[in-house]
């Protein structure tokens, strides 16, 4: 009987179990009605949204009782056991209506979305929302700004309508004045916006920063034109200097568009209103030389403008409108286009300081301990003698354990109290200067506190964000339902100081932040570089409010010193020709130029950071610490102009270091209180101008600067027509086609040839024959590439142009080469020697 009992106890306690595990399912969409708030909750655009990309969520609060502070929020999945929490302070009055956007980044698909109204700990509404439609992560985000965004669904790739068959996907977002994102962060999920008839000049002011922060970094913008030119074009005049003159029409858009991106011409006439351009060179022209297309750069961004209506109902009816813009960006913008397809929120951790080799600076207490244990030992000693001389010695058991706890609370509070025991960080600040001039913040930020347990960090006027490589969880045919996670592994709090809280497991558990920040340091440091005889003259102009302290000039030759350079004031070095001692092991020298050697600009910032060949970087953290901002600003500044490659030649950059001396560090907190604990490292870097002639008429130019134009051939092999595909590091072509390409110098003007060089991996060479065209003859004369040609002044036209072809030498099919580079010293025809 008792035997029984217990199994029916064992039953009715394992009943129990599954009854509240099964009542705990699905308290994460759990849903609170309050009779104070009314709440209505929007995902995505007009219900679109994907994964692996940042979506609004848009929440509307009205606000039926009194006045109220707190908190609205919203989980997003990461995996299957983790999730992520968005939050932001609110105040509402009574009566009152506002709309909170919040741009949570999600990992895993989630069919319900649940936004919370708290305070405190307690949630007093909850309101569960669904998304219409879920995209393919890896689809590129096109945004239309448009009235009629369903006139341009012919840019919509997908897996069905794959013409070019490339494997790529594109999906548009219906965007309006209301839904265009404020926020960096949402606009950085869209690789191109095509803007047809709304004037971007209607958005707000933070939409048309977040435009203009989004495009200059790297972005694409489609223009249309048309009878909506007047919206259209204004904005953007001041990056294309394209002026609308008046409107006509065309019965050749078809056609123009077909010989641009080297289609075959089909036939199809369909008339299309066009509008009149001035102040640019069209791209693309219809069969009476009226523009079609203009492609203009705006920082690392580009912009297309068309003549005609991006949404033109009787141009998209033609098939070839469908994959126009697809093909028009692989030939124009390869490596742009490429990388559109990448994580949107690469480049806020691209540019970090690397922690594990820069030590948080704590004094140890150590010696302090040892002082008091000895004091206490000493005392111990002087009281028995003294007890020892009064015959009272049998005192000493009360006197010795008195000193022993009072040794013992000394060092307790000693510990308690110690730098070490204290949360610690270490701050590192990239200052990086583009191409635009305006100087940008980035900061990375490793800390720790002495406990286990949830902590918040926070960085005034900083969005910290966790720096955790995450993977998306996509499967088309998963089951609707799935485990709801139940670990928060990061809540992010917008509002005040913008913080981030995370569980730590252990003590001293470490996590790393990163932040972009905006342009705060005001004016800019010019630099500029150039070649004379005796080697590379630099010169540091700089124009911001910081002191700058000593620094360095690094190129892919060699760097050198520069003194330390204070607002308003101009600093000049110069590097001199020098060779290696030994070439295989190549140390720089301060102060030398090494040209005879393609290292890479890797090795010249180590040994600029004082980083000898071979040296481990364990060997001096604060040389770690330089030599991996200073790459990172290198790697930053690369992709500013377009180059994300790690190829054997990388494009040539002229860089300028220094630490800011007058920088104040930022103030992190931890829980509400400010880290005291902490590594502050700051680098300002910049990238030089460089002048193709020196002073004196001296010509250099080194691979990487120039990039050649390819072209088309005629029957007899000779350069016949451009071809719309530009020059590209990345871009490879079929030697079965006989690449042929164009370098041009003709801003030089007439020029003196020294020493010429065409450059290319030794590995392509062995399947290629290249080839000059003799400027004098016109004859194709073989040659050996990546050695001196002799005579080479017969190589160069009148205008100043140079051709280089390459024929197959191999039966193998796939070879390919890609682009060339050539190394070219000389004089100006003119210059005194």
């Amino acid at each position: 009987m008792m035997k029984r009992r217990r199994i029916i106890c064992a039953l009715l306690a394992l009943a129990w179990l599954l009854s509240a595990a099964a009542s705990g399912e699905g308290t994460m969409h759990r849903e609170v009605a309050n009779p104070a708030f009314e709440m209505d909750v929007t995902v995505g655009y007009d219900g679109l949204t994907t994964y692996g990309k940042a979506m609004p969520v848009r929440i509307r609060i009205r606000n039926r009782g009194g006045d109220f502070e707190g908190k609205v929020g919203l989980n997003a999945y990461i995996s299957v056991s983790e999730y992520d929490r968005y939050e932001t302070e609110i105040a509402l009055p009574a009566g009152s209506e506002k709309e909170y956007v919040l741009a949570p980044v999600v990992y895993a698909r989630q069919a319900v979305y649940t936004a919370e109204i708290t305070k405190g700990d307690e949630v007093l509404c909850a309101v569960n929302a669904e998304p219409e439609t879920t995209v393919n992560p890896s689809a590129m985000l096109i945004g239309v700004l448009s009235t009629r965004p369903q006139n341009l669904n012919n840019l919509i790739i997908d897996r069905e309508n794959d013409t070019l068959a490339r494997y790529e996907l594109w999906q548009t977002v219906a965007l309006n004045t209301e839904t265009f994102p404020e926020d960096p962060v949402l606009m950085k999920s869209f690789g191109m916006l095509a803007v047809d008839d709304i004037d971007p000049a209607t958005l707000n002011t933070k939409q048309q920063k977040a435009l203009e922060q989004w495009l200059l970094s790297g972005r694409i913008v489609l223009c249309g034109g048309g009878g909506t030119a007047g919206r259209n074009v204004p904005w953007f005049s001041g990056y294309t200097g394209l002026q609308l003159e008046s409107l006509t029409t065309s019965d050749s858009v078809i056609a123009g568009l077909e010989r641009f991106i080297g289609r075959a011409e089909s036939g199809k006439q369909t008339t299309a209103a066009l509008a009149v351009l001035s102040g640019g060179t069209p791209a693309a022209r219809d069969a009476e030389g009226r523009g079609l297309l203009y492609r203009t750069s705006a920082g690392a961004g580009r912009i297309y403008t068309a003549a005609f209506e991006l949404g033109d109902a009787g141009l998209n009816a033609n098939a070839l409108m469908h994959y126009f813009w697809q093909q028009a960006l692989v030939d124009q913008d390869q490596e742009l286009y490429s990388r559109l397809f990448y994580d949107a929120n690469y480049d806020a951790s691209s540019v970090s300081l690397d922690s594990n080799n820069v030590p948080v600076k704590a004094r140890s207490m150590l010696l302090s301990g040892i002082l008091i244990a000895a004091g206490a030992l000493v005392l111990a000693c002087a009281l028995w003698w003294i007890l020892k001389r009064r015959d009272r010695q049998q005192w000493m058991w009360l006197a010795l354990p008195v000193l022993a706890v009072a040794a013992a609370g000394c060092l307790f509070l000693l510990a308690g109290g110690a730098e070490t025991n204290k949360p610690m960080a270490v701050i590192g600040e990239n200052l990086v200067q583009d191409g635009t001039g305006v100087i940008r913040t980035y900061s990375n930020v490793t800390a720790a506190a002495p406990t286990a347990g949830r902590h918040s960090w926070g960085m005034e006027g900083e969005k910290l964000r966790v720096l955790i490589y995450d993977y998306i969880d996509y499967n088309e045919e998963e089951e609707e339902s799935r485990a709801e996670p139940v670990t928060l592994r990061t809540c992010y709090t917008a509002g005040g100081v913008n913080t981030v809280t995370a569980e730590s497991k252990q003590p001293w558990g470490r996590i790393t932040m990163t932040s972009e920040g905006s342009g705060a340091v005001e004016g800019s440091v010019d630099g500029t570089a150039w070649m004379e005889q005796d080697g590379l003259h630099c010169e540091i102009v700089n124009g911001t409010g910081l002191r700058l302290a000593p620094g360095h000039v690094i190129t892919n030759y060699g760097y050198v010193s520069m003194p330390a350079i204070g607002p308003g004031e101009k600093a000049e070095a110069v590097l001199t020709k020098k060779q290696f001692a030994d070439p295989l092991e190549p140390n720089y020298e301060d102060g030398g130029l090494y040209l005879d050697n393609s290292l890479s600009l890797y090795a010249v910032i180590n040994a600029a950071a004082g980083l000898r060949y071979n040296e481990e970087y364990s060997a001096d953290p604060e040389k770690a610490a330089f030599s991996a901002m200073v790459n990172s600003a290198a790697e930053q500044l690369r992709q500013s102009k377009g180059n994300f490659s790690y190829g054997a030649y990388e494009s040539t950059l002229f860089l300028y270091c220094a630490r800011p001396e007058n920088l104040a560090e930022p103030v992190l907190t931890v829980d509400g209180t400010p880290v005291r604990q902490t590594t502050f490292a700051a680098l300002l870097s910049t990238e030089m101008k460089y002048d193709s002639v020196g002073r004196t008429g001296v010509v250099f130019r080194s691979a990487g600067m120039d990039y050649p134009v390819r072209m088309e051939i005629d029957e007899e092999l000779k350069p016949a027509a451009e071809m719309p595909t530009g020059g590209s590091r990345d871009y490879y072509f079929p030697l079965t086609d006989i690449p042929t390409f164009r370098f041009t110098f003709s801003d030089i003007g007439e020029l003196r040839i020294d020493r010429l060089q065409i450059i290319m991996d030794s590995y392509y060479s062995r399947d290629a024959e290249c080839l000059v065209l003799n400027a004098g003859t016109g004859e194709w004369e073989v040659i050996k590439v990546n050695k001196e040609l002799a005579n080479p002044q017969q190589y160069l036209d009148g205008e100043g142009n140079l051709y280089i072809q390459f024929r197959p030498v191999t039966t193998e099919r796939y070879a390919e080469i890609p682009t060339p580079m050539i190394i070219l010293e000389g004089r100006q025809a003119h210059a005194e020697n």
